[in-house]
Formats: structure tokens, C-alpha cells, sequence
């Protein structure tokens, strides 16, 4: 457990920030600096298909690609394009927020799995006990 609730507040302050820049224009921006041949990975198909529309608007074509942020490894599957890789920022923020969690997740294992017999370690105390009859 995050005793000082570190995780929390990080992960409230980064709602908090993403909530705050919506609809200011990032969307457009990106779409902006795109280029023939770059790549723009997101969280969903509707959002990928609607940019790529934003883009063929400007005679730009790209690539686009729908990978689950919990598992970014799957960037790689696509190959390298002909430009640059580009992440929207509702994938990015999405990453964020699961390095956040899993953070959290860590820190509630380590203090578990590194616990004494009591109360801080529930989940092993049968065992724990298990354990003990073997030890002189």
C-alpha cells in the first residue's frame, strides 16, 4: 500500500491535466505536422479513422494503427513505416495512467511480499505458517 497516497495524487493531477487540455487544439495540431508516410498510433479505430480523413482533407496520407496502451510492445508488429511514429494523446495519456496504476500495483506487492508474519501480510500467513513448521 502507498501509505503517503503518492500514486493517487499522481494519478488525480493527470486526469486532472488531461480533462483540462481537451479541445485546445491538440487534435489539429497534430494533424498539422503530419507528413506522407508517418504513422499515428491510437486507442480506438473511430478516432484513427477520423484523423486519417482529417489528413486525406489536406492530401496527406498516413498510416494509422490501433494498439491497446497496456500492451505497447505491439507497436512493433507493424513493421517500420516510410516517416516518423506518432502516438495520439489520448493513447499517451492512456500509457500514463497505466504506468501510474502499475506503479501503484508494485508497490502494494513489494510491501506485501516483503511483510513480516502480521497483519500487512494476510494474504500469506497460512503460508507463512506453512512455512514456519519447517524452520527450527
Amino acid at each position: 500500500m502507498d501509505h503517503f497516497g503518492i500514486g493517487q495524487a499522481l494519478s488525480a493531477a493527470a486526469r486532472v491535466y488531461f480533462q483540462a487540455s481537451r479541445r485546445s487544439g491538440r487534435t489539429t495540431s497534430l494533424v498539422e505536422s503530419l507528413r506522407d508516410g508517418d504513422r499515428v498510433v491510437f486507442t480506438n479505430e473511430n478516432e484513427a479513422r477520423r484523423v486519417k480523413n482529417m489528413c486525406l482533407e489536406r492530401n496527406v496520407k498516413i498510416d494509422t494503427f490501433v494498439v491497446d496502451p497496456r500492451n505497447p510492445q505491439k507497436v512493433f508488429d507493424r513493421g517500420t513505416p516510410r516517416g516518423r511514429s506518432l502516438f495520439d494523446h489520448s493513447w499517451v495519456e492512456q500509457f500514463y495512467i497505466n504506468a501510474i496504476e502499475q506503479c501503484v500495483n508494485d508497490i502494494d506487492h513489494l510491501q506485501r511480499e516483503t511483510s513480516g508474519f502480521g497483519e500487512a501480510h494476510l494474504e500469506t500467513r497460512r503460508k507463512a505458517a506453512e512455512m514456519s513448521k519447517w524452520l527450527l
